[in-house]
């Protein structure tokens, strides 16, 4: 696995290429990640690192211009674990990867007096040019932004196979070269490591699973209070796990929805995943609503599960023409949560009868407000959740569904 990003850290794209290798090893599949030399390591995964790193990446946005060096590095030793072990596939996450493995892949036969063909993969989230423009690493209508769709459409002339995470990312990869014909493969749901199931998830369930819930977490004192305070008055808390950045509409959700929902309705606020310092206007309302809002930064796989059981309601807030898929609802039905997102295919496809879609944020806050005036009509969405998230959705089936495609 080419993975073109500082793995491993808690979001999105890591937790994909995580829960795939993870369920492939479970099924006897040998794995190895090939990164950046930054990152974290995870238990039962052999990484293999660059030996050179560019730095800086730290808690910063997934997209960035670092990964341009970051991935010349990468290249280099992707070309040597691939001669020195010949791997049978050079499974290219993102199109950073991909590019990376039909060098290499070329390479490799030329190297191996065409003795050796590897099959190559890529498993796209995005399409480059969108999530670049997404990150504001490119401007619409630019000539660069032009270069890099050329680029992305050359790429996809190239993988064996090609997988897609989400139902907009297939069409939007068709759109670019119609006959890529990628296959649909969903995210897993990642809010548990290998001792959590759907058993350890109903313990947490209900108000004392919320009790145990929240001694778990080991929360700083003042969090600590705060969400206590919330559970023994029996407020219904809304829910946000991710991150703060502009590409995830998290920002924009502050913005519109947030000061309308707190001075109308008796709601508190669970928010976590980045650094309120991020967002001017979310600390300005923290210091305005002190005992209704609760901004928790260090969020991670460990505790996701805990602080995600202390939730109501859970919205994401990623705008309606991205292409990503959503772990995090994925992650939201699991614990049993109704979801409150914006209208497009692949939400819907995941949600079914599960959740509230808008077209714009005035409908997103009416979504939520319905919900909170409407308990019964949450727990009704929240069980349909939790059936489907754990019988639809787990990286045991996606990676099943990877070894049928390949082999």
């Amino acid at each position: 696995m080419i993975a073109p990003t500082p793995f491993y850290a808690n979001r999105g794209c890591h937790m994909r290429i995580r829960g795939e290798a993870e369920a492939l090893q479970r099924k006897g599949k040998s794995v190895l990640v090939v990164t950046y030399k930054e990152g974290g390591d995870t238990n039962g995964l052999q990484i293999i690192r660059s030996p050179f790193g560019v730095g800086g990446f730290g808690r910063g946005v997934a997209a960035s211009w670092k990964n341009i060096p970051a991935g010349i590095f990468l290249f280099w030793t992707v070309l040597y674990e691939t001669v020195y072990r010949r791997p049978k596939y050079l499974y290219g996450h993102l199109f950073e990867g991909a590019a990376i493995g039909l060098v290499v892949k070329y390479l490799a036969i030329v190297l191996s007096l065409f003795s050796y063909k590897p099959v190559l993969i890529l498993d796209a989230q995005d399409s480059l040019s969108a999530k670049m423009v997404g990150y504001g690493m490119l401007k619409e209508n630019s000539i660069l932004l032009a270069l890099f769709r050329l680029l992305e459409k050359f790429i996809l002339f190239f993988p064996d196979h090609i997988f897609a995470s989400s139902i907009q990312c297939a069409e939007s990869l068709k759109s670019v070269r119609p006959h890529s014909n990628p296959t649909n493969l969903p995210d897993g749901i990642s809010i548990f490591q290998k001792e959590f199931s759907l058993e350890t998830v109903n313990g947490f369930r209900g108000a004392e699973g919320k009790e145990k819930a929240l001694e778990k977490l080991k929360l700083p004192p003042a969090e600590s209070e705060k969400l206590e305070k919330w559970l023994a008055d029996q407020n219904q808390i809304l829910i946000y796990t991710g991150s703060y950045t502009d590409a995830k509409g998290f920002p924009n959700f502050v913005k519109k929805c947030l000061p309308y929902l707190l001075k109308n309705y008796n709601l508190r606020f669970l928010f976590g995943g980045g650094h309120s310092s991020d967002i001017i206007h979310l600390e300005n309302l923290i210091s305005a609503n002190p005992g209704r809002i609760i901004s928790h930064s260090d969020l991670n796989l460990n505790n996701l599960l805990y602080f995600s059981t202390l939730g109501d309601i859970a919205i994401d807030c990623k705008p309606p023409v991205t292409t990503e898929s959503s772990g995090k609802i994925l992650n939201y039905m699991a614990v049993g949560l109704p979801v409150v997102c914006f209208d497009q295919k692949n939400n819907a496809f995941t949600l079914k009868d599960g959740g509230l879609l808008a077209k714009d944020y005035s409908e997103f806050t009416g979504n939520i407000i319905k919900l909170a005036n409407d308990p019964d009509l949450a727990k009704e969405m929240g069980e349909k959740n939790i059936k489907r998230a754990w019988s639809e959705f787990t990286w045991d089936k996606t990676a099943q569904k990877i070894i049928d495609t390949l082999e």
